[in-house]
């Protein structure tokens, strides 16, 4: 008998229960710790879907024209083409794009509109929404545009808009968050604002009293937090600059888009060296957000 064999067969298996027991006391409090961490998306996929399974479905044969924003007139399908290489090559099915574009009236004006949804296929960006009203039979123009938002629509018809992948790398990497610090308590999430669609546009719901008072909740408590030195370009904080990015965007959309009012804000919680640094930033990033979207 190989005793020796033996010997090692019982300590594998002391091993595998010993990490399953460590796997079963520590399994609860991790998914408990991903469940406390900000999710602008709401389970973005799903949004969709539930979204676009409430619209009225686009058939294979549909010979809708659009009228785009630089005037030019094509038909649908080549429209989801240009923007899917993959659909122009034939790698995949039409009919399976077509599942995140269909007609649905967002405003209740007894006209549908067409909505399409579109990835890029980036690591962490972007996805478009696009909004085309009915200008007669067969013909849709071009009139808004979501992108880079994680968008999630929700069952009120509203978007709700993240401004993850617009700040995700603000002076630090996407992943890096001030959330994972254990030590910051209190935070709650404030990185997205809904939009509306309305009479051939979108809008911004205005923020409520509780809103603006979750954001300064917020920034007091980043306020509180320590100085993190950035030596160069190409360091990267542990996500205290992006935290303020998100509530100061969600504050400067949801009300009023003053950017003298939101400077305001900054300067009353953001008081570290680098202030002219952070806000020029921000200020740039928030013209590229302005740049992208129709809201």
């Amino acid at each position: 008998m190989d005793f020796e064999f033996y010997n090692q067969l019982y300590f594998m298996r002391v091993s595998l229960f010993f990490n399953l027991f460590i796997l079963i006391l520590i399994l609860p409090v991790w998914v408990n710790g991903l469940a406390q961490q900000p999710d602008s998306s709401g389970n973005e996929m799903d949004c969709i879907d539930r979204f676009f399974s409430s619209c009225k479905p686009i058939g294979k044969s549909d010979r809708t024209k659009l009228i785009l924003k630089n005037k030019k007139t094509v038909s649908l399908k080549q429209f989801i083409k240009d923007f899917n290489p993959d659909a122009m090559r034939g790698n995949i099915e039409m009919s399976a794009i077509y599942e995140h574009a269909g007609f649905k009236d967002l405003d209740s004006s007894g006209s549908p509109e067409l909505v399409i949804y579109n990835f890029t296929g980036g690591a962490h960006c972007c996805d478009e929404f696009y909004f085309f009203k009915n200008t007669a039979p067969g013909i849709f123009q071009f009139t808004a545009k979501m992108y880079a938002g994680d968008v999630c629509p929700t069952q009120k018809n509203e978007f709700e808009y993240g401004f993850s992948q617009m700040f995700g790398y603000f002076f630090t990497c996407f992943a890096c968050s001030i959330w994972e610090d254990s030590t910051v308590t209190g935070l709650q999430y404030s990185g997205s604002i809904k939009l509306r669609y309305k009479m051939g546009r979108l809008e911004v719901v205005p923020g409520r009293a509780d809103d603006l008072a979750r954001i300064k909740t917020n920034l007091g408590i980043l306020k509180k937090q320590p100085y993190v030195k950035m030596e160069d370009d190409y360091d990267q904080d542990n996500g205290l600059r992006k935290e303020f990015a998100y509530n100061l965007a969600a504050y400067y959309y949801s009300f009023g888009k003053s950017r003298a009012e939101t400077r305001k804000l900054f300067d009353a919680y953001y008081h570290f060296p680098d202030a002219a640094k952070v806000w020029k930033e921000f200020v740039q990033t928030l013209d590229a957000v302005k740049e992208a979207n129709d809201f």
